[in-house]
């Protein structure tokens, strides 16, 4: 019973401290934006080796070509490279 009672304690504690101190605030990326509804935005790009949708403000970013290209990792940046490199040579 005592058991029960310490949690009980602990969790209105734990509250009342959440209350005081509020949600804690990050500040934004420089490439987010606030939306209407107060959350944040970032502009999803699709990586072009193996179609997965990144975020851009975390995409590795390559030149390729003289075109900029995102990627999900710098292993599907090479491989992007390896083959545009291939096809460029025929």
């Amino acid at each position: 019973m005592r058991f029960l009672i310490l949690i009980l304690l602990a969790y209105v504690a734990y509250r009342l401290v959440r209350r005081f101190l509020g949600p804690v605030q990050h500040p934004p990326d420089q490439h987010t934006e606030p939306s209407p509804e107060g959350g944040l935005i970032d502009e999803m790009v699709q990586d072009p080796y193996c179609k997965t949708y990144i975020p851009k403000r975390t995409a590795v970013r390559r030149v390729v070509a003289g075109r900029e290209y995102f990627f999900c990792s710098e292993a599907c940046a090479d491989r992007f490279e390896i083959e545009a490199e291939a096809h460029s040579e025929n």
